[in-house]
Protein backbone atom coordinates (compact mmCIF):
# COMPACT_ATOMS: atom_id res chain seq x y z
CA UNK A 1 0.00 0.00 0.00
CA UNK A 2 1.26 3.32 -0.69
CA UNK A 3 1.84 5.09 2.73
CA UNK A 4 0.74 8.78 1.30
CA UNK A 5 -2.58 7.59 0.05
CA UNK A 6 -5.47 8.64 2.18
CA UNK A 7 -8.20 5.42 3.31
CA UNK A 8 -11.97 5.33 3.81
CA UNK A 9 -13.06 2.76 5.38
CA UNK A 10 -16.49 1.13 4.86
CA UNK A 11 -18.12 -1.56 6.78
CA UNK A 12 -21.42 -3.54 5.81
CA UNK A 13 -20.59 -7.22 6.55
CA UNK A 14 -23.87 -9.12 4.90
CA UNK A 15 -27.14 -9.31 3.52
CA UNK A 16 -27.31 -8.40 -0.02
CA UNK A 17 -29.49 -5.42 -0.41
CA UNK A 18 -27.81 -3.60 2.31
CA UNK A 19 -24.54 -4.46 0.57
CA UNK A 20 -25.42 -3.40 -2.45
CA UNK A 21 -26.71 -0.31 -0.99
CA UNK A 22 -24.43 1.13 0.70
CA UNK A 23 -22.18 0.95 -2.74
CA UNK A 24 -24.55 4.21 -3.19
CA UNK A 25 -22.45 6.13 -0.67
CA UNK A 26 -19.02 4.75 -1.80
CA UNK A 27 -19.79 6.22 -5.20
CA UNK A 28 -20.54 9.58 -4.00
CA UNK A 29 -17.42 9.51 -1.18
CA UNK A 30 -15.27 8.62 -4.67
CA UNK A 31 -17.14 11.17 -6.22
CA UNK A 32 -16.78 13.94 -3.82
CA UNK A 33 -12.99 13.17 -3.29
CA UNK A 34 -11.08 10.75 -5.94
CA UNK A 35 -8.04 11.09 -4.86
CA UNK A 36 -9.12 9.15 -1.27
CA UNK A 37 -9.05 5.54 -1.69
CA UNK A 38 -11.68 3.09 -0.48
CA UNK A 39 -11.62 -0.41 1.27
CA UNK A 40 -14.70 -2.28 1.67
CA UNK A 41 -15.62 -5.18 4.53
CA UNK A 42 -17.85 -7.55 3.52
CA UNK A 43 -18.25 -11.28 4.31
CA UNK A 44 -16.61 -13.51 1.30
CA UNK A 45 -19.88 -14.43 -0.43
CA UNK A 46 -20.07 -11.07 -1.33
CA UNK A 47 -16.61 -9.59 -2.03
CA UNK A 48 -16.82 -11.10 -5.82
CA UNK A 49 -19.57 -9.59 -6.35
CA UNK A 50 -17.85 -6.15 -4.88
CA UNK A 51 -14.69 -6.24 -7.85
CA UNK A 52 -17.23 -4.83 -10.23
CA UNK A 53 -17.17 -1.45 -8.97
CA UNK A 54 -14.04 0.35 -10.11
CA UNK A 55 -14.90 3.13 -6.99
CA UNK A 56 -13.95 0.15 -4.00
CA UNK A 57 -9.87 0.42 -3.88
CA UNK A 58 -9.30 -2.60 -1.87
CA UNK A 59 -11.86 -5.68 -0.25
CA UNK A 60 -11.59 -7.47 2.98
CA UNK A 61 -13.45 -10.12 4.21
CA UNK A 62 -13.40 -11.47 7.98
CA UNK A 63 -12.21 -14.78 8.28
CA UNK A 64 -14.91 -17.42 9.36
CA UNK A 65 -12.53 -18.70 12.17
CA UNK A 66 -8.79 -19.07 13.58
CA UNK A 67 -7.90 -16.83 16.37
CA UNK A 68 -5.06 -15.75 14.07
CA UNK A 69 -6.60 -15.33 11.03
CA UNK A 70 -8.46 -12.96 13.10
CA UNK A 71 -5.47 -10.91 15.40
CA UNK A 72 -3.99 -11.47 11.07
CA UNK A 73 -7.16 -9.28 9.86
CA UNK A 74 -7.89 -6.61 12.82
CA UNK A 75 -3.70 -5.75 11.78
CA UNK A 76 -5.36 -5.16 8.26
CA UNK A 77 -7.48 -2.95 9.35
CA UNK A 78 -4.75 -0.89 11.60
CA UNK A 79 -2.46 -1.16 8.16
CA UNK A 80 -4.30 0.99 6.31
CA UNK A 81 -4.47 4.71 8.50
CA UNK A 82 -7.73 5.38 7.48
CA UNK A 83 -8.69 9.05 8.07
CA UNK A 84 -12.35 7.73 8.38
CA UNK A 85 -14.59 4.66 9.35
CA UNK A 86 -18.08 3.97 8.59
CA UNK A 87 -20.11 1.43 10.15
CA UNK A 88 -22.94 1.02 7.32
CA UNK A 89 -23.85 -2.60 9.89
CA UNK A 90 -24.11 -1.25 13.08
CA UNK A 91 -23.71 -4.77 14.75
CA UNK A 92 -21.43 -5.65 17.98
CA UNK A 93 -18.90 -6.72 15.39
CA UNK A 94 -18.66 -4.40 12.83
CA UNK A 95 -18.57 -1.93 15.65
CA UNK A 96 -15.72 -3.53 16.63
CA UNK A 97 -13.56 -3.33 13.38
CA UNK A 98 -14.60 0.38 13.06
CA UNK A 99 -13.11 0.97 16.66
CA UNK A 100 -10.26 -1.56 15.96
CA UNK A 101 -9.46 0.63 12.80
CA UNK A 102 -8.30 3.42 14.48
CA UNK A 103 -9.44 5.78 12.13
CA UNK A 104 -9.70 8.99 14.06
CA UNK A 105 -13.25 9.73 12.57
CA UNK A 106 -15.66 6.50 13.44
CA UNK A 107 -19.50 7.53 12.04
CA UNK A 108 -22.09 4.92 13.04
CA UNK A 109 -25.73 4.40 13.99
CA UNK A 110 -26.37 5.51 17.56
CA UNK A 111 -27.44 1.99 18.97
CA UNK A 112 -26.98 0.83 22.89
CA UNK A 113 -24.18 -0.60 23.75
CA UNK A 114 -22.28 0.31 20.19
CA UNK A 115 -22.25 4.23 20.29
CA UNK A 116 -19.11 4.21 22.14
CA UNK A 117 -17.20 2.44 19.35
CA UNK A 118 -17.48 5.78 17.08
CA UNK A 119 -16.81 9.21 17.23
CA UNK A 120 -19.80 10.58 15.59
CA UNK A 121 -23.19 8.95 15.34
CA UNK A 122 -26.60 8.92 13.18
CA UNK A 123 -30.07 8.32 14.86
CA UNK A 124 -30.65 4.62 13.98
CA UNK A 125 -34.73 5.90 12.84
CA UNK A 126 -36.31 9.43 12.68
CA UNK A 127 -39.49 9.89 14.26
CA UNK A 128 -42.19 12.23 13.67
CA UNK A 129 -45.20 13.11 15.62
CA UNK A 130 -44.44 9.72 17.47
CA UNK A 131 -44.99 7.96 13.67
CA UNK A 132 -41.59 6.31 11.87
CA UNK A 133 -40.32 8.27 8.87
CA UNK A 134 -39.14 5.55 6.28
CA UNK A 135 -35.96 6.25 4.53
CA UNK A 136 -34.12 3.60 2.47
CA UNK A 137 -30.92 2.31 3.56
CA UNK A 138 -29.19 4.82 0.70
CA UNK A 139 -30.62 7.80 2.42
CA UNK A 140 -29.43 6.27 5.79
CA UNK A 141 -26.03 5.01 4.14
CA UNK A 142 -25.89 9.16 2.76
CA UNK A 143 -26.29 10.52 6.28
CA UNK A 144 -23.39 9.07 7.66
CA UNK A 145 -21.62 10.19 4.81
CA UNK A 146 -22.15 13.71 5.46
CA UNK A 147 -19.86 13.20 8.71
CA UNK A 148 -16.82 12.67 6.55
CA UNK A 149 -17.65 15.31 3.26
CA UNK A 150 -19.77 13.57 1.26
CA UNK A 151 -22.72 14.90 -0.47
CA UNK A 152 -26.41 13.24 -0.60
CA UNK A 153 -26.39 12.82 -4.44
CA UNK A 154 -27.37 8.79 -5.47
CA UNK A 155 -30.61 7.26 -4.90
CA UNK A 156 -30.21 4.20 -7.04
CA UNK A 157 -27.15 1.69 -6.34
CA UNK A 158 -24.55 1.89 -8.94
CA UNK A 159 -25.12 -0.34 -12.48
CA UNK A 160 -23.22 -3.83 -12.02
CA UNK A 161 -22.01 -4.25 -15.80
CA UNK A 162 -22.66 -7.49 -16.92
CA UNK A 163 -19.26 -8.65 -18.88
CA UNK A 164 -19.79 -10.98 -22.79
CA UNK A 165 -17.83 -13.76 -21.31
CA UNK A 166 -20.62 -13.89 -18.14
CA UNK A 167 -22.57 -13.44 -20.51
CA UNK A 168 -21.57 -16.29 -23.11
CA UNK A 169 -21.22 -18.54 -19.93
CA UNK A 170 -25.16 -18.17 -19.07
CA UNK A 171 -26.26 -18.80 -22.10
CA UNK A 172 -24.96 -22.11 -22.16
CA UNK A 173 -26.10 -22.37 -18.76
CA UNK A 174 -29.38 -21.64 -20.15
CA UNK A 175 -29.43 -23.30 -23.20
CA UNK A 176 -28.69 -26.89 -21.22
CA UNK A 177 -31.66 -26.46 -19.18
CA UNK A 178 -33.14 -26.65 -22.51
CA UNK A 179 -33.90 -22.93 -23.52
CA UNK A 180 -33.44 -21.78 -26.71
CA UNK A 181 -30.70 -19.75 -28.00
CA UNK A 182 -33.26 -17.93 -30.04
CA UNK A 183 -35.17 -16.83 -26.83
CA UNK A 184 -32.26 -16.22 -24.91
CA UNK A 185 -31.05 -13.94 -27.52
CA UNK A 186 -34.32 -12.34 -28.11
CA UNK A 187 -34.89 -11.67 -24.48
CA UNK A 188 -37.92 -13.94 -23.91
CA UNK A 189 -37.35 -15.07 -20.64
CA UNK A 190 -38.96 -13.32 -17.51
CA UNK A 191 -37.21 -14.25 -14.18
CA UNK A 192 -39.87 -15.50 -11.35
CA UNK A 193 -38.09 -15.18 -7.74
CA UNK A 194 -40.16 -16.72 -5.26
CA UNK A 195 -37.20 -16.99 -2.38
CA UNK A 196 -37.24 -18.57 0.43
CA UNK A 197 -40.89 -20.19 2.02
CA UNK A 198 -41.23 -17.86 4.76
CA UNK A 199 -44.89 -16.92 5.44
CA UNK A 200 -44.21 -13.09 5.77
CA UNK A 201 -42.61 -12.43 2.40
CA UNK A 202 -43.74 -15.55 0.35
CA UNK A 203 -46.18 -14.81 -2.75
CA UNK A 204 -46.99 -18.48 -2.64
CA UNK A 205 -46.11 -21.12 -5.28
CA UNK A 206 -49.29 -21.69 -6.35
CA UNK A 207 -49.52 -17.96 -7.48
CA UNK A 208 -45.93 -17.99 -9.02
CA UNK A 209 -47.47 -21.37 -10.84
CA UNK A 210 -50.72 -19.12 -12.58
CA UNK A 211 -47.89 -16.46 -13.16
CA UNK A 212 -45.51 -18.98 -14.86
CA UNK A 213 -48.48 -19.80 -17.42
CA UNK A 214 -49.92 -16.17 -17.89
CA UNK A 215 -46.02 -15.56 -18.72
CA UNK A 216 -46.49 -18.89 -21.14
CA UNK A 217 -49.46 -18.09 -23.03
CA UNK A 218 -48.03 -14.70 -24.13
CA UNK A 219 -45.00 -16.78 -25.50
CA UNK A 220 -42.44 -16.13 -23.01
CA UNK A 221 -40.93 -18.03 -21.01
CA UNK A 222 -40.51 -18.45 -16.95
CA UNK A 223 -37.11 -18.80 -15.42
CA UNK A 224 -37.27 -19.72 -11.56
CA UNK A 225 -34.48 -18.56 -10.23
CA UNK A 226 -33.36 -20.21 -6.80
CA UNK A 227 -30.31 -19.89 -4.08
CA UNK A 228 -29.40 -21.81 -1.43
CA UNK A 229 -32.09 -22.97 0.49
CA UNK A 230 -34.91 -22.16 -1.87
CA UNK A 231 -34.72 -25.15 -4.54
CA UNK A 232 -37.18 -27.12 -3.43
CA UNK A 233 -39.83 -24.31 -3.77
CA UNK A 234 -38.41 -23.66 -7.04
CA UNK A 235 -38.51 -26.91 -8.40
CA UNK A 236 -42.53 -27.83 -7.04
CA UNK A 237 -43.21 -23.82 -9.04
CA UNK A 238 -41.19 -25.67 -12.63
CA UNK A 239 -42.91 -29.19 -11.90
CA UNK A 240 -46.99 -27.81 -10.98
CA UNK A 241 -46.46 -25.21 -13.92
CA UNK A 242 -46.41 -28.23 -16.37
CA UNK A 243 -43.48 -26.97 -18.81
CA UNK A 244 -44.88 -23.45 -18.80
CA UNK A 245 -41.86 -22.79 -16.40
CA UNK A 246 -38.15 -23.89 -16.61
CA UNK A 247 -35.72 -24.08 -13.30
CA UNK A 248 -32.33 -22.23 -13.53
CA UNK A 249 -29.30 -23.35 -13.54
CA UNK A 250 -27.40 -23.47 -9.92
CA UNK A 251 -25.52 -20.21 -10.23
CA UNK A 252 -23.04 -19.20 -7.27
CA UNK A 253 -23.78 -15.63 -6.37
CA UNK A 254 -21.19 -14.00 -8.50
CA UNK A 255 -22.99 -15.70 -11.26
CA UNK A 256 -26.52 -14.45 -10.42
CA UNK A 257 -25.84 -11.02 -12.71
CA UNK A 258 -25.41 -12.18 -16.03
CA UNK A 259 -28.61 -14.81 -15.19
CA UNK A 260 -30.70 -11.84 -14.38
CA UNK A 261 -29.43 -9.58 -17.43
CA UNK A 262 -30.51 -12.36 -19.75
CA UNK A 263 -34.55 -11.93 -18.16
CA UNK A 264 -36.36 -8.88 -20.16
CA UNK A 265 -37.79 -8.65 -16.21
CA UNK A 266 -37.74 -9.94 -12.57
CA UNK A 267 -41.02 -10.78 -10.23
CA UNK A 268 -39.94 -11.18 -7.14
CA UNK A 269 -40.07 -10.83 -3.43
CA UNK A 270 -38.51 -8.25 -1.30
CA UNK A 271 -34.97 -9.88 -0.94
CA UNK A 272 -31.45 -9.43 -2.11
CA UNK A 273 -31.85 -10.61 -5.51
CA UNK A 274 -34.40 -8.25 -5.96
CA UNK A 275 -31.91 -5.68 -5.01
CA UNK A 276 -29.45 -7.32 -7.45
CA UNK A 277 -31.65 -7.03 -10.10
CA UNK A 278 -31.89 -3.26 -9.95
CA UNK A 279 -28.19 -3.11 -10.07
CA UNK A 280 -28.05 -5.00 -12.98
CA UNK A 281 -31.08 -2.55 -14.54
CA UNK A 282 -33.32 -5.74 -15.11
CA UNK A 283 -36.75 -4.24 -14.59
CA UNK A 284 -38.97 -5.56 -11.51
CA UNK A 285 -42.30 -6.12 -10.03
CA UNK A 286 -41.58 -6.64 -6.18
CA UNK A 287 -44.72 -7.90 -4.22
CA UNK A 288 -43.91 -6.28 -0.57
CA UNK A 289 -45.69 -7.49 2.32
CA UNK A 290 -44.07 -7.22 5.94
CA UNK A 291 -41.67 -4.99 4.66
CA UNK A 292 -42.19 -0.94 3.35
CA UNK A 293 -41.07 -0.60 -0.10
CA UNK A 294 -40.71 2.94 1.24
CA UNK A 295 -37.88 2.09 2.67
CA UNK A 296 -36.78 -0.59 0.75
CA UNK A 297 -37.79 -0.93 -2.86
CA UNK A 298 -34.98 1.61 -3.63
CA UNK A 299 -35.56 0.98 -7.22
CA UNK A 300 -36.19 2.89 -10.51
CA UNK A 301 -39.00 4.49 -12.53
CA UNK A 302 -39.36 1.44 -14.50
CA UNK A 303 -39.49 -0.83 -11.27
CA UNK A 304 -43.25 -1.86 -10.05
CA UNK A 305 -44.27 -2.27 -6.45
CA UNK A 306 -47.36 -3.94 -4.99
CA UNK A 307 -47.96 -3.25 -1.93
CA UNK A 308 -51.15 -3.73 -0.32
CA UNK A 309 -50.40 -1.49 2.61
CA UNK A 310 -52.74 -2.91 5.01
CA UNK A 311 -52.67 -1.23 8.76
CA UNK A 312 -50.38 -3.77 10.05
CA UNK A 313 -48.12 -3.17 7.61
CA UNK A 314 -45.24 -2.95 7.91
CA UNK A 315 -44.85 -4.95 10.51
CA UNK A 316 -41.53 -6.45 10.42
CA UNK A 317 -42.62 -9.34 11.51
CA UNK A 318 -41.52 -13.15 11.08
CA UNK A 319 -45.13 -14.84 11.52
CA UNK A 320 -48.32 -13.19 10.99
CA UNK A 321 -50.83 -14.16 13.20
CA UNK A 322 -53.61 -13.59 10.40
CA UNK A 323 -52.23 -15.85 7.63
CA UNK A 324 -49.96 -12.74 6.19
CA UNK A 325 -53.44 -11.02 4.21
CA UNK A 326 -50.45 -8.42 3.48
CA UNK A 327 -49.40 -10.85 0.66
CA UNK A 328 -52.37 -11.62 -0.62
CA UNK A 329 -52.20 -10.02 -4.14
CA UNK A 330 -54.29 -11.60 -6.99
CA UNK A 331 -52.82 -13.15 -10.20
CA UNK A 332 -54.02 -10.96 -12.23
CA UNK A 333 -52.15 -7.61 -10.58
CA UNK A 334 -49.30 -8.66 -11.17
CA UNK A 335 -49.81 -9.74 -14.16
CA UNK A 336 -50.66 -6.91 -15.48
CA UNK A 337 -47.78 -4.92 -13.71
CA UNK A 338 -44.98 -7.67 -15.46
CA UNK A 339 -46.94 -6.84 -18.99
CA UNK A 340 -46.83 -2.75 -17.75
CA UNK A 341 -42.71 -3.18 -17.28
CA UNK A 342 -42.21 -6.00 -20.59
CA UNK A 343 -44.20 -3.35 -22.58
CA UNK A 344 -44.89 0.42 -22.25
CA UNK A 345 -41.94 0.90 -19.75
CA UNK A 346 -39.25 -0.57 -21.72
CA UNK A 347 -35.30 -1.75 -20.61
CA UNK A 348 -33.42 1.16 -21.79
CA UNK A 349 -35.28 3.66 -19.89
CA UNK A 350 -33.92 1.80 -17.08
CA UNK A 351 -30.38 3.13 -17.54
Amino acid sequence: MNPRAEWLLAIRLRQLGDVLAALATLRSLKAHRPERRIAYVVEAPYAELMRAFDFIDMLLSPPRRGTGAWREFYASLRRLHASAAIDFHGSARSALMACASGAPVRVGFDVRGRRIAYTRVVPRGEFRDGVRVPHTPIEWGMRLAAHVGAAPTEALPPRLAVSDEARARTTDALSAQGIARSDIDARALVGLNPGRPAAVKSWGTTRFVALARRIAESGRRALVLWGPGEEETARAIVRDAGGAAVLAPATPLAGMPALLDACAALVTIDSGLKHLAVCVRVPTVTVFGATDPREWHMGGPVDAVLWRGLSCSPCRRTACPFGAPCLDVPVDVVWAATQRVLGALGREAHA
